[in-house]
């Protein structure tokens, strides 16, 4: 389960329930895991600088959606995994 794409998953949900000083750290974690072994970790590194970057700019929040989405299609993860994780 890749924590940055639960992150950004929780913020789609509730926006208030994610500081920004955690989508911040989320982003540049993802950042520096897509720097050091590229492959799935470029759709939650592009999700999350989305997320952080949403109190600027209001199109961002579907670039997030859009990674998110992007994410689930190409690693064939199951997305209801992760909801049921949010749900706890």
């Amino acid at each position: 389960m890749n924590k940055h794409i639960l992150l950004v998953m929780k913020w789609l949900n509730d926006k208030d329930s994610v500081s920004q000083e955690e989508l911040e750290k989320s982003k540049g974690e993802a950042y520096a895991a897509f720097a050091a072994y590229a492959a799935y970790a470029a759709f939650a590194a592009y999700a999350a600088y989305a997320a952080a970057a949403a109190d600027y700019d209001y199109d961002y929040v579907s670039q997030a959606v859009y990674w998110v989405n992007r994410y689930f299609e190409e690693t064939g993860e199951d997305r209801n995994e992760y909801l049921k994780e949010l749900n706890k």
